[in-house]
């Protein structure tokens, strides 16, 4: 588990944002679901960036207007809301779709996310946690306290998503694949949660954590 010593006690972002946020990431299957729970146990809040993401693209909303006008309706369910499924598809395997989409989602989802720090702070949190498994990818990293980064090995990692939606070995490995090199996100993180024992391990490493940033604010 690395410090943060040199960073401020302010992320790095011009919002105006005065408490701590702190990234949470890592990559399919390594508990970061489990980890935010545990934060949220002890009190301090955390906001899911997918949660954010279903948000920005609700019906109605201006997001899901121009994921039409840039896609077509016919990546809406018959109640009008986004059917994610169909636009995996249409993204899959073709960058050029997928960059489309993120220009239309990332600036929304860090202007929502940004709005709820704020909400979050204004009655006296110090520490927020934000969930994302593309915390790195969308470069939201730049903006953050530090960042906490949830590990395990690959094959803990493929057992895990498997026991969870009954995915095949291969297609787990593939997504794995997919995702941002591990060692390049080791070397940019603040922190290392260490997902490779059990439940009261993971609970024992992420209460030392939380101590830590908590003596940090004081």
């Amino acid at each position: 588990m690395r410090g943060t010593a040199g960073l401020s006690n302010q992320s790095s972002d011009p919002s105006g944002i005065n408490m701590s946020v702190y990234g949470l990431t890592g990559g399919i299957g390594v508990g970061k679901s489990t980890v935010a729970n545990i934060f949220q146990e002890s009190g301090i809040p955390v906001v899911l960036a997918d949660d954010v993401g279903r948000q920005v693209a609700a019906k109605g909303s201006d997001g899901l207007a121009e994921i039409v006008r840039t896609f077509g309706a016919d990546i809406l369910d018959a109640n009008g809301e986004l059917d994610r499924r169909k636009l995996g598809t249409l993204i899959f395997n073709n960058p050029d779709r997928r960059r489309h989409l993120e220009g239309i989602l990332h600036p929304r989802v860090r202007d929502l996310s940004q709005e709820l720090f704020r909400n979050l702070e204004q009655v006296g949190n110090q520490i927020v946690i934000y969930e994302s498994a593309l915390l790195y990818e969308t470069q939201r990293h730049t903006e953050m306290r530090g960042v906490i980064l949830v590990t395990a090995s690959e094959e803990q990692r493929i057992a895990r998503v498997r026991s969870r939606d009954g995915s095949d070995e291969e297609d787990v490995r593939k997504r794995i694949r997919a995702q941002m090199d591990e060692e390049e996100k080791l070397g940019l993180a603040d922190h290392i949660v260490d997902n490779s024992g059990d439940l009261q391990a993971l609970h024992s490493n992420v209460s030392s954590l939380i101590s830590e940033l908590r003596q940090q604010q004081e």
